[in-house]
Formats: structure tokens, sequence, C-alpha cells
């Protein structure tokens, strides 16, 4: 899928994934977003309370090579009942980016997406929803 500024998106990334079935104990996890129109966002929570949300562009310049261009950020703690920021103790743009291989392991649907470098703490995240929305992001109710 091309978009209109030319960035390549590979379909088989959109919607939710988790890194919770790989953490084995971990004390974090993560979860990340990918949507339709070159948005998205990932989430580090921890079993603390803490939660950080970075809302990103993506794309894929070439096959099976994903770059995230950070946004926005934002950090505090997290409601384990509505999964969202209950208070933020900093937020603002970033600019970081990250470009790294990726593979799809699975059937059709692909069921597991392996990074070569961590995205947040992770390299193996499992499939959650296909459909995301931007109201699904734990920052939703903050600027920008």
């Amino acid at each position: 899928m091309t978009s209109p500024r030319g960035a390549d998106r590979d379909p088989a990334l959109l919607g939710h994934w988790s890194s919770a079935p790989y953490d084995g104990g971990a004390m974090e996890s993560s979860d990340l977003a990918f949507l339709p129109d070159g948005r998205g966002w990932s989430v580090l929570a921890s079993a603390s309370g803490s939660l950080c949300v970075t809302r990103f562009g993506w794309s894929c310049p070439a096959p099976g090579v994903l770059e995230l261009r950070e946004r926005w950020y934002a950090d505090g703690d997290w409601s384990v009942e509505s999964g969202a920021l209950e208070a933020v103790r900093e937020s603002g743009p970033a600019t970081g980016v990250l470009r790294t291989a990726y593979t799809l392991d699975g059937d059709a649907d692909a069921d597991a997406l392996r990074f070569a470098e961590p995205v947040e703490f992770a390299s193996a995240y499992a499939r959650g929803p296909r459909e995301a929305t931007p109201e699904q992001d734990p920052s939703y109710g903050l600027a920008p």
C-alpha cells in the first residue's frame, strides 16, 4: 500500500500487537498499534503502575524494514481498569527514529511480529485485534 506521501506501509502490520506472551515474567510489557494512515503508538507499561506512550509515524522504506519516527510522548501512571493514563508526569515532543528489520511469523494472519532491534524493550510481539483506532491510544485525550 502506498500513502499519498509515497511512504510504503505493510498492511500486515496494521492493528494491535502485544509483547505480553513473550515477556516471560518481566515486570514490563509493551504494546504497539499501527494505523492505516501511517500513525501509531507504543505503550510501555510496568507492574509498578508506570505507563509511557509514544506516538509515532511509521513506514516501510524497504520490504521487511520498519521505520518509526517518534512525534510525541507522555509518561505517567495508568489505571489497570481503563488501561489509560490517569496522571501525567511529563509529556512533549519526541524526535527519535528507529529503523529495524522485521519478520512476520505464522499463517496468513501473522500471529507474531519479530524485530531485529527492540521496539520499546521487546523484540517479539503477538497479534492482537487487527483494527486499531486513535481512540484506543491510552493518551488519546491528551494534546497534541
